[in-house]
């Protein structure tokens, strides 16, 4: 083989990797943003219905630290996030939390989840 025909098999060789190293770091790249969104995502959902579940079966104790947990991911993620996106999430979860406590009898604390300034912001953002 002359040295030519080596140079041109090396640097095509390098050519290829190259290109096949960018374009498979590209692909991957956006994999991993879009796995980041979705784990952004999916956890809260499965969350969701856990707290729908106690509140739905379980006593008010239970129910009330489920939503409670929940609403504390929610106001997490709505400050991670640029956008309002789960806001209407956040206002039925305090919703459930002042009717847990009208159920109890409890009014103050019914009025507190009420008022509640994020539920504030949700009505001022629908």
């Amino acid at each position: 083989m002359t040295p030519a025909a080596k140079v041109t098999y090396l640097s095509a060789l390098l050519i290829g990797l190259s290109i096949g190293l960018l374009l498979g770091y590209g692909e991957r790249m956006n994999l991993l943003k879009l796995m980041g969104e979705t784990r952004l995502e999916i956890p809260p959902f499965a969350l969701r219905e856990f707290s729908q579940l106690q509140y739905m079966q379980a006593d008010p104790e239970h129910a009330k630290a489920a939503l409670l947990t929940y609403a504390s991911v929610l106001e997490a993620m709505e400050k991670a996030k640029a956008e309002k996106s789960l806001l209407f999430e956040l206002r039925s979860t305090y919703l459930r939390l002042a009717l847990l406590e009208d159920i109890e009898n409890n009014p103050e604390q019914a009025n507190e989840y009420d008022e509640s300034p994020i539920l504030e912001l949700c009505r001022w953002w629908s």
